[in-house]
């Protein structure tokens, strides 16, 4: 590969190749690049969509990616702003959760926040975590109703309490009764797609974090070299389910422009240049000219 005429920027983190690529969006912005920053700090490929691309470009970015979260604020509502997003999401069989965050005494609960998503995304999104309260009402932990385990910032993972559980048996009866429908475990329907799940998050104490990253599928292969997103000269791209080989010179499919130079190329593993990338991993690429979110890269014979 070409040397690299300048530095390109780095966010060094403990992704892996086998990190999950999830798409992050929402009528609250600063809210949704907040929750994509603390994604990738515990090791996730997070990636901000603006709600502008073409169908094509989001569909490119839809089949390349593992999970999608729709930022929902309990006290400024949600609208149709990215049904197609959510859409081709749920039409590609990609897990799916709605973000309730902003919850104080006087917003939307979970379970009515819940209900407006099953008005205007899908039908039915089931209430997967609840808040758990202090005394002064801030929002210190997570509630799984499915297990009864209770999530806490620091990393700490209690077990399931009688009380808790009889005070959420409707939320766990509704999971159990919906995925015994299907024939799939509640877990196994929420990875799998069939089911979308409605979880608390909280932006001051980040509670719901933890249980989120805990919760995201498996790394999957996207079906061709994907540009995630782009953020100036700096683009996240996406490998396909074979060996890529990365510039200098790449084809850009589906666009006028034939041919874009790829300047550097960094792992998202280690603060160095790559050449190639194995199947599935995700890197930072600096590319000339611009490419948009939703182009596919291949490699240049």
């Amino acid at each position: 590969m070409a040397a690299p005429t300048h530095a390109i920027s780095h966010e060094v983190s403990s992704l892996t190749s086998a990190a999950p690529v999830t798409l992050v969006f929402g009528l609250q912005d600063p809210t949704a690049k907040w929750l994509v920053h603390h994604l990738r700090e515990a090791g996730v490929v997070a990636v901000h969509l603006p709600p502008d691309l073409s169908t094509p470009s989001a569909q490119a970015v839809v089949a390349a990616a593992d999970a999608c979260l729709h930022v929902f604020s309990a006290g400024q509502g949600i609208d149709g702003t990215f049904l197609e997003y959510w859409q081709l999401c749920a039409e590609a069989g990609k897990a799916r959760f709605v973000a309730v965050c902003d919850l104080t005494p006087i917003s939307l609960d979970v379970n009515e926040a819940a209900a407006i998503a099953g008005r205007v995304l899908e039908e039915d999104v089931l209430v997967t975590t609840l808040p758990l309260l202090d005394d002064d009402e801030s929002v210190i932990g997570v509630l799984d109703v499915v297990t009864g385990e209770q999530w806490f910032p620091d990393g700490e993972v209690e077990g399931a309490r009688d009380d808790f559980m009889e005070a959420v048996e409707a939320e766990t009866n509704t999971w159990i009764d919906e995925a015994d429908a299907l024939d799939m475990t509640p877990a196994d329907a929420m990875l799998d797609g069939q089911l979308a799940a409605a979880v608390t998050l909280s932006t001051t104490t980040r509670a719901g974090v933890g249980w989120l990253v805990a919760h995201l599928p498996s790394r999957g292969t996207p079906a061709a070299a994907t540009v995630l997103a782009a953020e100036g000269e700096r683009c996240v791209v996406a490998a396909g389910p074979g060996t890529l080989a990365i510039g200098p010179t790449m084809a850009l499919v589906g666009t006028t422009a034939t041919n874009v130079q790829v300047k550097a190329l960094a792992s998202l593993t280690e603060p160095g240049l790559v050449a190639r990338l194995a199947p599935g991993q995700v890197a930072a690429a600096d590319i000339e000219p611009q490419v948009p979110i939703g182009a596919l890269l291949l490699p240049r014979s």
